[in-house]
């Protein structure tokens, strides 16, 4: 064989070659610092972590790790075959505000020093809706019927569905003159309190939605009237 007809044969192999050495490579879908997106402060947050085998040989999950206690993380499969794919799940409590980052470690059977993987999972944390005025105080007199509003805006990343407005007194009555708040959207909340009787009405606006159900306290002074 000729030394070049020998060196065309190396060339050709050696790809076949290096490949059969690669073992097992633990490889994320998309990178491994992961943005999860906006969600409510206070729920859980959810999410699945996607990984494939990109070697040639049966990838290894020996163990998986978060940076706090406020999180976990679950691998679906402890043994992933050469071209195989797997998640990891992962549950944040949602006690956090803004930007919030945890880290995910991934130890696996690859080779010393390539085996241990950090992933960065991030998420911004907000409040779905921000009310204003936060509670109602005034005062009145028995036989009148006082008129209030408040404005309810939201600052989640989707439409916020209003399914009720209503109260938990007879005296209360409450309007929205919205049934979709888009984001960064006001609606305005009408409250009507009808003044019976010489007591404090203690009362509570409340707003039922699919982000969650909230509430405007209401406290009004009765005066007794002047005869």
């Amino acid at each position: 064989m000729t030394q070049l007809k020998l060196i065309a044969v190396l060339f050709i192999l050696f790809p076949v070659i290096a490949f059969a050495q690669a073992g097992p490579h633990f490889l994320v879908d998309g990178g491994e610092s992961i943005e999860t997106g906006t969600h409510m402060r206070g729920k859980e947050v959810h999410y699945e972590i996607k990984f494939k085998n990109d070697g040639d040989s049966d990838l290894k999950i020996l163990s998986v790790s978060t940076s706090c206690g406020c999180s976990t993380a679950l691998a679906s499969d402890s043994i992933i075959q050469p071209g195989g794919s797997g998640t990891i799940s992962f549950t944040f409590n949602g006690n956090g505000m803004g930007k919030v980052a945890k880290g995910v470690n991934v130890y696996t059977n690859e080779a010393e020093g390539k085996n241990l993987h950090t992933m960065v999972v991030s998420m911004n944390m907000v409040d779905p809706v921000t009310i204003n005025p936060q509670s109602i105080i005034t005062e009145g007199k028995v036989g009148d019927e006082l008129t209030q509003t408040a404005t309810i805006t939201n600052f989640y990343d989707k439409p916020i569905v209003v399914n009720e407005v209503t109260s938990n007194s007879p005296a209360v009555k409450v309007t929205s003159d919205m049934t979709t708040i888009d984001l960064r959207q006001t609606a305005t909340i009408t409250i009507s309190i009808k003044i019976y009787e010489e007591s404090a009405v203690n009362a509570a606006a409340i707003i039922r939605t699919d982000a969650g159900e909230f509430q405007i306290p209401i406290l009004v002074d009765v005066k007794a009237k002047l005869n």
